[in-house]
This record gives C-alpha cells, sequence and structure tokens, in this order.
C-alpha cells in the first residue's frame, strides 16, 4: 500500500476512501455522521447518547473555560453568593469504557523498558555505503551520527518493526487516543468498524495501514496530536481532511509522513540536526510534522485533491529530504503564528 503511492498514478487508498465519503455525501451525511450507522454501534447507541462528551481538545481554550477556583465556594468575603460544589456525573453503563489519553513521553518510556531484542536484528538503521557510490557518500554525504546517539536510533527503527498487539494495553491506549482527540469524543471506540474511516484509516482494522512503518506510524500521530505547540496544526490538517473539495485519508497520509521520515533518518540528513541537539527522537517527530505541514500548506493553497496525492507526497519527500533545515524553519515560523494568534484572542 505504502509503495503505491511513489507510482504515477494515484494511490488507490486514497481514491477509495475519497469515493466512500462521495457516496455518502450523495445522501446527506457527512463522515462523522456516519458513525451512528454502523452496526457495531447499534446495541450501545442509547448508552453513548446518554454519556457527556467532553470539550473539543483540539479547540483553543478560551477564558470562560478555565476551571473557577474552589475559594469561591469557601470565601464568606466573596460579593457572590456561596454555590455548592457541583455534583459528580452519573457512572458510566459497564459496557462503555473510557481509556486514559496517553502522549509521546509515556510510550517512549514504555519502550525503553522492553526487551526489543526480537526485531533489533531486522532494522536497518542505515544505508549500506559499497563500491564507488558509497565511497563518494563517505565523503561528500551526509555527516555520520555521534555513537551516543546511535542506540536512540536504533529503537527508533525497532519501534517501526513492532506490530499492533491486541494484547498490549499501551497499544490500544495509542489506538483510543488518535481517535478520541481526532474526533473530540470522551468513551472509546470499538476496535473494529468502520467508524475508523472517519480519522483516515482504509478499513475496519487500522492495524492492517501500519505494515512498513509498524506501531510508529501510529506514535508519530499521537505526537502530533498530544503536543500542546502542534494541536492548531493537527486541527487545521484533520479539518482539510474533511474538506468536501480536499478531502483525504488522513491517517493513510500521516503513515506515509512517518515513511518518508523513516527513510531521510535512514539516509543520514537528519544526523546533522540530531548531533546539534543530541537527540534523534526529538528531530525525527519534528520533521514528520514538518513534512506534514509542508504537505498540508501545498495541498490548500494551491486546491489540490485526492487526484494530486501521489504526486505531492512523491515531491514532498524529494524536497523535505534535501531541505531539511528549511521546512523545520518554515514549520516553526508556522506555529508562531498560532501562537500569536491565541495571545491576541486572550487578550
Amino acid at each position: 500500500m505504502l509503495e503505491s503511492l511513489q507510482q504515477k498514478d494515484p494511490p488507490s487508498e486514497f481514491d477509495d476512501v475519497a469515493e466512500k465519503n462521495r457516496k455518502n455525501q450523495s445522501h446527506g451525511l457527512n463522515r462523522v455522521d456516519r458513525l451512528s450507522h454502523v452496526e457495531d454501534y447499534t446495541a450501545a447507541q442509547e448508552e453513548w447518547d446518554n454519556v457527556q462528551t467532553v470539550e473539543p481538545i483540539l479547540k483553543s481554550p478560551q477564558k470562560e473555560d478555565l476551571p473557577i477556583s474552589p475559594k469561591k465556594y469557601i470565601d464568606g468575603t466573596s460579593s457572590s453568593p456561596a454555590k455548592s460544589p457541583p455534583t459528580s456525573p452519573p457512572p458510566l453503563p459497564p459496557n462503555i469504557r473510557v481509556t486514559p489519553h496517553t502522549d509521546f513521553d509515556e510510550v517512549w518510556d514504555f519502550f525503553t523498558r522492553q526487551d526489543m531484542s526480537h526485531v533489533m536484528g531486522s532494522i536497518k538503521p542505515t544505508l549500506e555505503r559499497r563500491g564507488v557510490n558509497g565511497l563518494l557518500r563517505s565523503i561528500f554525504g551526509p555527516k555520520k551520527l555521534k555513537a551516543e546517539l546511535i542506540d536512540e536510533r536504533n529503537l527508533l527503527f525497532a519501534i517501526a518493526q513492532c506490530q499492533f498487539d491486541n494484547s498490549e494495553p499501551i497499544h490500544l491506549q495509542i489506538l483510543q487516543t488518535v481517535y478520541k482527540v481526532l474526533t473530540s469524543t470522551k468513551v472509546d471506540c470499538p476496535r473494529f468498524g468502520n467508524h475508523w474511516d472517519v480519522i483516515g484509516f482504509q478499513g475496519v482494522d487500522p492495524a492492517t495501514d501500519l505494515r512498513g512503518v509498524g506501531l510508529l506510524g501510529l506514535v508519530q500521530a499521537l505526537h502530533l496530536l498530544t503536543h500542546e505547540a502542534l494541536l492548531p496544526l493537527a486541527r487545521d490538517i484533520y479539518r482539510l481532511s474533511h474538506d468536501q473539495h480536499s478531502q483525504f485519508p488522513l491517517m493513510v497520509l500521516s503513515i506515509n509522513v512517518t515513511r518518508i521520515s523513516l527513510q531521510t533518518l535512514r539516509e543520514g540528513y537528519l544526523n546533522k540536526e540530531c548531533n546539534c541537539r543530541s537527540n534523534v527522537r526529538h528531530v525525527l517527530n519534528e520533521f514528520y510534522a514538518a513534512v506534514m505541514f509542508y504537505i498540508y500548506w501545498i495541498w490548500k493553497t494551491e486546491c489540490k485533491t485526492i487526484k494530486d496525492s501521489g504526486f505531492l507526497i512523491k515531491d514532498a519527500e524529494a524536497y523535505c529530504k534535501r531541505n531539511v533545515k528549511t521546512v523545520m524553519q518554515k514549520l516553526q515560523l508556522h506555529l508562531r503564528k498560532y501562537s500569536q494568534q491565541e495571545e491576541g484572542e486572550m487578550l
């Protein structure tokens, strides 16, 4: 699937998802509305309707959303009459689960404590340097990674070799966090079902889309969605993915950007930045976000459609790989604009 995106014709997975959306829109339904029609939700629909949803996490906080200090309830000098603390919400039905959100740091800590020897033998963290081309690359090519950063780099490639495991709680927690942050829902969704199409997976099982990048495909999406500075960008990309003209399967795109990021790291183009920061994972995640922004910006400003996706991803890989510093600087400039907008709204 991932390799098909590099061919001349647009990848079939993008077209399939777009065709699904057009059919649903012709009956007056958008992608999110179709959740209520999935058979997996039929039995629990009434209970879901009674569960309070949370405020969208991608929404910028407003002053009126801030929690009220408990002092208001106990300070006798307050000009307003004393109020009773709000009552606790009723307990959830037994078949409804609310898994706590996780983030990249928690997931990274988990993997650093795991025995990854079963996949370390199959990773390919660097390109083999053979013959004249290998000699020229060693002389004129990217700098080598510092020795003290090799283990961290190898662990990232090892995570990319790990497949989704339904018996591992943190794997499920990552998947549920990605879904709930994007859709602004509170309760867990079923592990299998057509609802995964809402966030841009291809079928009823998201794990089938992770082939080629393994769990790292989910972990990098998790970083984009749970890193505070990146939340506004994540919100805009998700919104564009549901635009009637520009719509595209977000998670399919994200997985392809993870593949681009890994290949860029493998070819050594991120080594200079990693050496400067003495860190690999943060550089890889920032480069991933920079490529996502690069594709998003072109898609939006040039009014791209699904038919352009294959060419756009191929061009993005070639440009971003050769201009690492530039695309990362453009990302930071754009994030600062978000910050300035939020500061202006709070004044």
